[in-house]
């Protein structure tokens, strides 16, 4: 595991306590993944929508934070297209601009078979604050 994948898959304790797996991270991106268990379901049986934003906001904080800078989200929002009863799901994050003090990323979050069920878009506020990696 190389240094940025060590830095951020030890250092997020509610992402660790959710099951979530950080598979890779470069700059601008990130890819990681959850294996659904019965406390990511809701009463309807399929994966609660909180789950499914954490493993996005999860992406979108790895990806906003891989150019060494601390930044921090001011915006998120998710659109949830097609309901999850298990397996495992995969989120990925892409930044789509970058500027000094702004920063836009998309995720994608899929099931197994690689089909759509949610779509992120986060904007975060970059920090001169640098990260002790």
């Amino acid at each position: 595991m190389d240094n940025l994948t060590d830095y951020f898959a030890r250092g997020d304790e509610f992402a660790k306590h959710v099951g979530i797996e950080l598979l890779s991270v470069d700059k601008g991106s990130a890819r990681a993944q959850m294996r659904v268990q019965d406390h990511h379901l809701n009463m309807a049986h399929v994966v609660h929508g909180g789950a499914i934003f954490t493993l996005a906001d999860y992406v979108f904080a790895v990806a906003s934070n891989s150019h060494g800078t601390l930044a921090l989200a001011v915006q998120a929002n998710i659109n949830y297209l097609k309901a999850v009863r298990g397996g495992i799901i995969y989120a990925e994050a892409r930044e789509v601009s970058l500027h000094r003090k702004l920063a836009t990323y998309e995720i994608k979050v899929t099931d197994e078979p690689g089909e759509l069920i949610a779509t992120f878009q986060g904007i975060v506020y970059r920090k001169d604050q640098p990260l002790a990696i």
